[in-house]
Parts: structure tokens; sequence; C-alpha cells
């Protein structure tokens, strides 16, 4: 298998530090406390791209105050990131979207329709994968909207060939134009050589499209089966699941969703029941529907012993693996800034909390037999929007001391303000992805 890893960096054209220029996003070309992250990191023929917002960094021109302008931008610069890895937006297997109000849903997917339409037209019939939530912000208030995508330089790379599950509701295709172009739209699951990706899983009937229940416990258990179909489908079974992003609107569900979860591991997923799959649990603010109280996004493997991709689990808590690697990529837990001795919050200063997440990720990727240089992708996570710059400025100094490579090659990033972490008092969490 071809793991090579390559570093694209991100330009912004615009007004930085006073002046009108096209900067790249790395210190010391940009303050310390300013955003730095790459435009796309490629692993083998996997790309991962930063999420897009509605800025307009190609051109510099200000940024639009309505979501059409908004996403214009965004996707035009996940299509740019795309090309400049070598590829085109065709090629995207995966997207996570970011809004901040659910009033947008319908005209973000007629204009993502329409934006394929004239860019991409094979994801009209083939859409990526796909999960989209609500938010309480992104970077700035002034964003509406974010766009991250996953995609691959080459469909048909050996070792590498991609594979399209459709999804299907009250017997439709989730393709246009099979539904309206306002209707979701998304791949049940696609498969990049071995490697699954299933899109966000919520409690929806398929056949009657309405979601039976309102118990949160019944929510659960569908949204697992739905992981479990997933898996099965491309062949392999829900035991290969290697790592889940659950998202929540109520952090006092997320032991209860826990507990669910490790009893349907018990009964269907033996192997998971002694080790879990590494994890994520993210409070956001609203899910596509009012009534969906969970929605779980998965990765796995088809096999776990495909040559090239031999898959290890390595124990974290009773809940989720500290890491899983599968071939050369790592997918860790999220990681916040509780005391990782007693669990509790120990500090309320931000920066501290930043460095004890930091610290566990460096500790858990050294553990599999990796390090923190070989971050390619995270998902940083802040209770409040005004400690952004703290968190980047934390960031780079960190990596000043424990991964030098960062700093001049930071990793691919998205950030979102979430309405609660994790747990009282815990002000910032990150999720990473690694190679090894």
């Amino acid at each position: 298998m071809d793991w090579d890893v390559k570093h694209y960096p991100t330009y912004w054209v615009g007004d930085t530090a006073g002046e009108f220029k096209r900067t790249e996003l790395a210190y010391p070309h940009v303050p310390k406390e300013h955003p730095k992250f790459a435009q796309s990191m490629t692993v083998g023929n996997l790309i991962y791209v930063s999420g897009c917002t509605g800025q307009d960094c190609l051109e510099g021109g200000p940024t639009p105050t309505a979501i059409e302008g908004q996403m214009k931008n965004a996707l035009d610069g996940a299509k740019n990131a795309m090309e400049t890895a070598g590829s085109s937006l065709e090629n995207v297997v995966k997207t996570f979207i970011l809004a901040r109000s659910l009033d947008d849903y319908q005209a973000i997917r007629k204009i993502e329709t329409e934006y394929y339409e004239e860019h991409a037209p094979y994801l009209l019939e083939n859409p990526p994968a796909a999960t989209l939530m609500v938010v309480d912000s992104l970077a700035r208030p002034k964003f509406l909207f974010e766009y991250e995508v996953i995609g691959v330089i080459d469909r048909k790379a050996p070792g590498w060939e991609l594979t399209f599950y459709p999804e299907y509701w009250g017997g439709k295709m989730l393709a246009y134009p099979h539904v309206p172009k306002e209707h979701a739209k998304f791949a049940r699951t696609e498969v990049v050589g071995n490697l699954v990706i299933i899109s966000g899983c919520q409690a929806l009937d398929h056949d009657t499209v309405k979601v039976e229940t309102d118990d949160f416990e019944e929510q659960t258990r569908i949204v697992l089966e739905k992981l479990k179909i997933g898996m099965e489908e491309t062949g392999g079974s829900l035991d290969n699941l290697v790592k889940t992003n659950v998202f929540l609107k109520d952090m006092d569900h997320v032991q209860r969703y826990r507990d669910v979860e490790r009893a349907y591991f018990a009964e269907h997923a033996p192997e998971l029941a002694k080790i879990p799959p590494a994890s994520a649990a993210i409070i956001v603010k609203e899910l596509p529907r009012p009534e969906f109280l969970v929605e779980v996004e998965g990765w796995g493997v088809v096999d776990r012993t495909a040559p090239g991709w031999t898959t290890k689990f390595y124990p974290g808590s009773k809940d989720a693996a500290a890491v899983v690697a599968a071939g050369n990529l790592l997918f860790l837990s999220a990681c916040d800034g509780s005391d990782p001795k007693s669990g509790g919050v120990e500090t309320d200063v931000v920066e501290e909390q930043i460095i004890v997440a930091l610290d566990k990720v460096r500790a858990t990727l050294e553990a599999a037999g990796s390090s923190l240089d070989k971050m390619v992708r995270n998902l940083m996570m802040l209770r409040h929007l005004d400690d952004y710059p703290k968190m980047r400025k934390t960031e780079v100094e960190y990596y000043e001391k424990h991964a030098p490579h960062l700093v001049a090659k930071p990793p691919v990033s998205t950030f979102l303000q979430l309405p609660a972490i994790s747990g009282p008092g815990t002000l910032f969490q990150i999720d990473v992805g690694a190679v090894l």
C-alpha cells in the first residue's frame, strides 16, 4: 500500500496584519493567534481538506452576509483544494457540513446540488457520504457555513478502488433527480479500498420517512442497527467499526448513549465489547431534524487482516479505544481538558486545558508507535468563541516545543464552537487523525 503523506499549504488573499496580500497560514507568516492549517493533506490516495468557510480566501473579497454567497465561497474553496491535490471535486467521498441555522437546511442542499450540476455532475447520482450539524458558531460570528471534505486522488488507484452504496428513503434513492434539490442526498456508505465511511445515521424509519419514537434509548438502538447494516453491506461486520463520532443535543445523554452502545456491542459485536472503537461525543446545537435526538457517523474496515490494512485496537476507557490503527491510519478518541487521572476539570484556564488535551493526544500517538508530528487532521472545539485566539496561540506554542514539523506544516483543521463539551467546566476538546 502507498501511504505517502503530502502537505498542501493554505493561502488566504486578504487583509493580514494590516496588509492586503496572499499569505500562507502557518507560523511565522501569520501571528500565533491567527488561524493556521493546511489546505489539504494526502495520505496515499486519500485527501483530507480543511473546513472551508464563507470567507473569500481565493480572491480576497468581502464575506457575503447571505448563506448562498457563503456557500459559493466554501464550495469554491473545497473545489480548489481538491484540484490543488491533483484531483477534482467529483472525487469527494465524504462531506461534513456545519451550519449556524437549521432554517438554512433546504437552501444548503439546493445550492450544493446546483453547484454539483455545474462542477461535479458525477456526484448528482453518486453523492458522497455526509453528515450535517448545526452549531453555535464557527471561527468568526459572521460565518454561517463550513464545508469539510474527504476525497481521493484517483477513484481507480490500485488498492484504493471506490465502491458506492446508495441510501434510500421511501423507496427513493437519495440522489438527484430522484429527490428534489432541497432534499437530503447522500450515500449510505462509501468504501475506499478497505476503508468504510458511513454517513451520519439517525433514527429515521426509511420506509415511512418519519421518526417513530421519541425515546432516546430506542433512537440509539436504531442508529446502532444502521451502523451495523452499513458495515455488513460492505462485506464486513460491526466488529470492524474503528471510529464513531456521536452527535447529541444534550450533554446528559452522553452516558445514556454509552450504556446502550455497550449493551448493543455485547449482543452484536463481541470484539467491540472487549475494546470499543475510538470515539468522540460532540454536543451540538441541533441535528438535521428537531425530532432527532442522536446521530452517529462511523469509519471502519471491510477486513481487519487485509494486506496493508492490519487493524489494531489500543485500550482506552470502557467506552472507547484510545486509538485504533487501520493500516497506517490512526483514529483517536477525542481528548479534552479534563485531568487524565481524576477525570475532573482541574483548571478553568483555557490555555491550561488545551495543553492537557494536547498532552493526551501526544501520549496516545506515542503509545501507538507514532508521534504528534504525524497528525494530519483535527477537529477543534471550544466552549467560548472568545477563546479562539488563545487556542491558536497555545496550539502553535505547543507545536514549537513538542512537534516542530507542525509549526511550518500545520495539519488540516476544522473548528466549531459548541454549547457544551464533554462535561461541566470543560472548555476545549480535540479530535485527531494521524498516521504511523
